[in-house]
């Protein structure tokens, strides 16, 4: 059966996930949110549904939706995710699906409670490669050294620089570099190296007192990861696992693109890439699945990646916090 569904925004990433999502044949998108009226018909309009809502408790009573994918402020995450869970939908919500730990664990523990699926939309769970990532990590002997980067120039920042009021460096929204794209590189370290066992962080503030870069210094057993993340400056070098017997190298980090192992000399790809509505779709259908009891030990496996890697953030922020 299709699962019907609703979103909440209207950015680029909401109309990828539109098409991924229809890509799959599992869901059927029924409704829009919206703060107002008006762009909420345009959107709709934009995707060929009828339903439009700006109470989001109404969105919340509609028997119709039975899922909803949330693209909001991150400000808006956690709150929005509380209302619709306790309404009876399934959540899917992009990243960061909340801006502390300790609000992760308490919607987690309340969408168990009430039989319902509560996940983060972060694309390199979801890569078909993942696992060929990780076992080439088995094939470079002991790690000495990882460098995880993701600094990529924000098309706003002219605009924030002339003063202009722009969401992704607006603090009042949950936004800054580590939650927009520190966190892929905090997802990287964890998913594919471990949880650390310690951390050390560094920022670089704006003149709002937004994060436009960070590093954070993992400390694992015998090796370093550094995390290099900005959205003030272009970064032209890929991420890379280094061992003693050759290392991993992700030219995209926030998809798991690019991948190769290297050793002897040779660059071997170890997966071919594909285009972002394709990986949306993945993601999609392990939603899907999901929400039909499929794949559920996958889904444990989801949820405490989640939970680590929410717990490393904390400590980011703190530390960067001062």
């Amino acid at each position: 059966m299709m699962i019907k569904y609703a979103v909440i925004g209207r950015g680029k990433i909401v109309d990828s996930y539109i098409k991924g999502a229809a890509m799959t044949g599992r869901f059927e998108l029924v409704a829009v949110y919206s703060r107002t009226e008006q762009t909420g018909r345009e959107y709709a309009h934009k995707h060929g549904c009828k339903k439009v809502f700006t109470d989001l408790q109404e969105l919340a009573a509609d028997e119709e939706v039975e899922a909803v994918y949330i693209a909001s402020p991150n400000s808006c995450h956690a709150w929005q995710s509380e209302v619709l869970l306790k309404g009876g939908k399934h959540v899917i919500c992009e990243k960061p699906i909340t801006t502390s730990v300790q609000e992760y664990m308490r919607l987690k523990k309340l969408a168990d409670s009430l039989g319902l699926i509560y996940m983060e939309a972060i694309i390199p769970r979801y890569v078909r490669g993942r696992r060929a990532i990780k076992e080439a990590i088995g094939k470079i002997g002991r790690i000495a050294m990882a460098r995880i980067d993701y600094c990529q120039l924000s098309s706003r920042y002219d605009a924030f620089m002339r003063g202009e009021q722009v969401n992704i460096f607006d603090m009042s929204l949950s936004a800054g570099t580590l939650n927009d794209l520190g966190i892929y590189c905090v997802y990287a370290a964890v998913d594919l190296l471990g949880v650390p066992k310690d951390i050390k962080t560094f920022a670089s503030l704006l003149y709002n007192e937004a994060d436009g870069s960070g590093c954070a210094i993992l400390e694992y057993d015998d090796f370093l990861a550094a995390l290099t993340y900005s959205k003030v400056g272009q970064s032209v070098s890929p991420s890379e696992i280094i061992g003693d017997k050759g290392s991993v190298v992700i030219e995209k980090v926030g998809l798991y693109l690019g991948a190769y192992l290297v050793q002897d000399g040779q660059k071997i790809l170890l997966f071919e890439d594909e285009n972002k509505e394709t990986l949306m779709s993945r993601e999609a259908i392990a939603f899907a699945d999901y929400i039909n009891g499929k794949r559920m030990e996958e889904y444990a496996e989801a949820s405490r990646l989640c939970l680590d890697v929410h717990t490393c953030m904390d400590k980011i922020r703190r530390n960067s916090d001062g």
